[in-house]
């Protein structure tokens, strides 16, 4: 991607970020990942789904940001967060298995 468009699809990231509600914040993330199918829209879903603890749709959202990555380090990036995800669940697994 030209950094002029990529630029621009940062620029429009950080404007959906801007929004109140983390359901606006992530219909604004859809609309544009669903415009541009673009590995950085699909990662910033995924972690804004994490945020609100979404897992399943983080971890699709993840997944496809792995898939549409051209780099490396990015497609890393992405591994790293569903690898995190993945410890996040078993620690949570773990912590419900002590409590019975």
């Amino acid at each position: 991607m030209p950094k002029v468009a990529r630029k621009t699809l940062e620029n429009k990231i950080k404007d959906c970020r801007q929004l109140i509600s983390s359901k606006k914040v992530i219909s604004c993330l859809e609309e544009l990942f669903l415009s541009t199918n673009d590995g950085l829209a699909a990662y910033e879903l995924g972690h804004e789904f994490e945020k609100i603890g979404k897992t399943s749709d983080a971890v699709e959202y993840y997944e496809r940001a792995e898939t549409l990555f051209k780099q490396p380090i990015y497609k890393n990036m992405a591994r790293a967060a569903l690898n995190n995800l993945a410890i996040e669940v078993l620690l949570a697994a773990k912590k419900q298995k002590k409590r019975m």
